[in-house]
């Protein structure tokens, strides 16, 4: 029915011109994009798309070097905020404090806020978001302020977490009316309440390709809102996770990747033969040859060496076919 009603409207159409876009012209007949919205589309493929990415990153150089140039353009040495305060000395004092507390921001001790930045960067354009979680220390931690973060991957918050929740999240006692309100649902990991504001997240307690964490797999922990940053860059309206910057050109990046790979094998295998030697008995092997593992008769060249072939036998000098003038401004483009 869905389809018989479709091809009418695009009948119509067709009838009636308009818009060449939405027209099923012979040359859009096959360009039928998905209505679904982004956040089904995320949910059916985000964490593929986010493990392809980490994977270019690891092991493909371009796109290295695009998010080593992202983190650099966005972040550089890090961004640095500047008190409002008129008194001098009391500026001077916060100033002192709050470079202090950048350098144990980190609560894996591994850089600074700054550091952190350029992290939150990076995995802003792998996975399309990141999250910290403010982690309050006690006073005997030694810290000069009780506060650090703690950097959440994209991963730690699951895509698949979507139920109800019909636990009570609060209760109206007003002169009017008085009785439990339920809490709103819980969509891809973050829970709502029932105007649509996020009050919680559902954060794994390890991470779910982390084979040297001895925690629990699958268990899941409910941090308040207020305790975590969330940093996304929503690109449509309603969108609640992130999708990585990669996805665009991951296809591409694989099969270019594949490409000078099999360009680099061809040279290889190109430059380990010199010279052929035909001959019309083949069986009949001549004095200087060898054999290698695979049986096949090799013969070393020597600099300045004259070889006496048997009768019939004619020397072929090994060339390759060059990639010619198009892989430079190929792999350029």
């Amino acid at each position: 029915m869905l389809e018989s009603v479709t091809r009418w409207r695009r009948r119509i159409g067709a009838l009636v011109g308009g818009f060449e876009a939405g027209q099923a012209s012979r040359r859009l007949r096959h360009f039928q994009p998905s209505r679904a919205h982004l956040n089904t589309l995320i949910a059916a493929a985000g964490a593929d798309i986010t493990a392809r990415a980490r994977w270019l990153v690891r092991n493909n150089g371009y796109a290295a070097n695009a998010i080593e140039s992202w983190a650099g353009n966005v972040v550089g040495e890090g961004i640095k905020p500047s008190s409002r305060i008129a008194d001098a000395a009391q500026k001077a004092a916060l100033q002192r404090l709050w470079l202090e507390w950048t350098d144990d921001s980190d609560a894996e001790g591994l850089t600074d806020f700054y550091g952190q930045q350029r992290r939150a960067a990076r995995e802003v354009f792998i996975a399309g978001e990141v999250f910290f979680r403010f982690r309050t220390r006690r006073p005997g931690d030694g810290l000069t302020v009780p506060l650090q973060l703690q950097m959440i991957p994209s991963e730690m918050l699951p895509l698949t977490r979507n139920e109800a929740t019909p636990g009570v999240n609060s209760i109206h006692q007003g002169p009017i009316r008085q009785g439990p309100i339920l809490q709103g649902p819980i969509r891809q990991g973050i829970e709502f309440d029932r105007i649509g504001r996020r009050v919680a997240y559902h954060f794994l307690r390890r991470h779910p390709g982390d084979v040297t964490d001895p925690g629990l797999a699958g268990e899941t922990v409910r941090i308040p809102a207020s305790e975590i940053i969330h940093v996304v860059d929503p690109i449509d309206a309603g969108q609640l996770r992130g999708v990585s910057r990669f996805a665009p050109g991951i296809v591409k990046l694989f099969l270019l990747d594949q490409y000078d790979d099999a360009e680099l094998d061809r040279k290889k295998v190109a430059a380990m033969h010199a010279l052929f030697i035909t001959t019309p008995a083949p069986a009949e092997a001549f004095d200087v040859a060898e054999s290698d593992e695979g049986g096949a008769r090799t013969m070393d060249l020597q600099p300045g060496q004259i070889v006496m072939l048997e009768p019939g036998e004619e020397i072929q000098v090994s060339a390759p076919a060059d990639v010619g003038q198009t892989y430079e401004p190929f792999q350029y483009r």
